[in-house]
Formats: C-alpha cells, sequence, structure tokens
C-alpha cells in the first residue's frame, strides 16, 4: 500500500507563485487546450468548452512566456466567443469580443497593425483556416491580475493583445521580454462580454481569419 503520509519535504520548492506585476508586457507563446466542444465556424476539431446551464462557449488557452525575469511562466486565460447576453442587433456580446481577440492575436502574431487592410495583410489573416492555426503562435500582450472570487485566489490575466500600432509591441521571432513596461492605454482583452471591443463583427458573418 502507497502510504504518503512520510514523504519528506522538498526544501526550497513551493506551489505559489508571486503574480506577474499588473501592467508587464510579455511575448508568449499560445497552446490550445482542447475541449470537449467543435464549433464549425472555427474549423474542424474540439476545441471549445460549453456551460451546461448557459449558451457560455470558451476557447481555453494556455500562454508560456518568452524571456525576461518570468520566462517559462504560464498564464491560462479562457476566451469566450459565445453566451446569453445580446446587443442590440441580437447578436452574442462574448462572440463580438471573442472573435476580436482572436483577429488581435493572430494580428500580433503576423506583425500586422489592425488598421492595415492591404493585400499582404488581408492575405496573411485569411491564411487562418482554423483555430487550430494559432496554436503554437507567438503574440505579444500586456498581463494583468484578475481578483479572485469563491476561494479562488487572485491569478493573472490577459489584459490587451498588442499589435505593431503600440510602442511597447514586442516582435515575435527569440526577442526575449521585458520585465516590466508601461502599458499603452487600449480596449481590454476579450474575456467575458464585460468590455467593449474594438470593431464590430457582424452576426452570422464568418471572421475574415476563418475565410
Amino acid at each position: 500500500m502507497l502510504d504518503l503520509n512520510n514523504v519528506p519535504p522538498m526544501e526550497g520548492v513551493s506551489g505559489d507563485f508571486e503574480l506577474i506585476p499588473d501592467g508587464t508586457v510579455v511575448s508568449a507563446i499560445v497552446k490550445l487546450e482542447g475541449g470537449d466542444t467543435e464549433i464549425p465556424e472555427y474549423g474542424a476539431g474540439k476545441y471549445f468548452k460549453q456551460s451546461q446551464t448557459t449558451s457560455a462557449k470558451w476557447l481555453p488557452i494556455e500562454l508560456t512566456i518568452m524571456g525576461g525575469n518570468f520566462d517559462k511562466r504560464k498564464v491560462w486565460q479562457n476566451i469566450f466567443v459565445d453566451g446569453d447576453a445580446r446587443d442590440e442587433n441580437g447578436m452574442s456580446k462574448a462572440r463580438k469580443i471573442g472573435l476580436n481577440t482572436i483577429k488581435q492575436m493572430v494580428d500580433s502574431g503576423f506583425g500586422i497593425s489592425p488598421k492595415d487592410e492591404s493585400d499582404d495583410a488581408r492575405a496573411k489573416r485569411a491564411s487562418i483556416q482554423g483555430i487550430h492555426m494559432i496554436n503554437g503562435m507567438t503574440v505579444c500582450c500586456t498581463l494583468g491580475i484578475e481578483k479572485g472570487s469563491n476561494g479562488y485566489a487572485d491569478r493573472n490575466k490577459i489584459k490587451t493583445v498588442l499589435t505593431p500600432d503600440s510602442p511597447n509591441y514586442i516582435q515575435s521571432g527569440g526577442q526575449a521580454a521585458p520585465v516590466t513596461q508601461a502599458p499603452v492605454a487600449q480596449a481590454p482583452v476579450a474575456q467575458a462580454p464585460v468590455a467593449q471591443p474594438q470593431q464590430t463583427v457582424q452576426a452570422g458573418v464568418a471572421p475574415s481569419w476563418a475565410r
């Protein structure tokens, strides 16, 4: 029988990490954690999770920080793409915000300004044929701190996805992430339908990256 009562503790090892300071700008690799639900609009594969009590659906992702004092630290995030709350046009607010967040991640990964509508920029966005193609993509973002509730501790979250129009943007390609930078004011990242998106997405229209 396995008895774990007398296992000697490891010295200098703690399960607790200090939170990464609010406003830290990092370069990080995206990993799709997978789920139990497929949404055809986003391509084949069960990458999403779905609430059992509401219409909420979300994409669970893991970010691994590259470089700086927080090298290899991980941050977990749920990008909501559906929910009960609707806008004045009847579109899910979570869907609108989630699509914009995914587009920002693609723009960040390819180094495209959100305002760039050139043929080259549009071709790069269109090359994303499904959500699986952002797996392994390197993006730049500002981290924040989400207050814990219902017994859960505070945790880091994505505060803003940064694109080349931000002076704090870190180009991918092996550059080390700075320890801390003050972020430029931008629209917050989409996580739940509480923030306002930067762009408007029409209901029923597939995102440009999925075309």
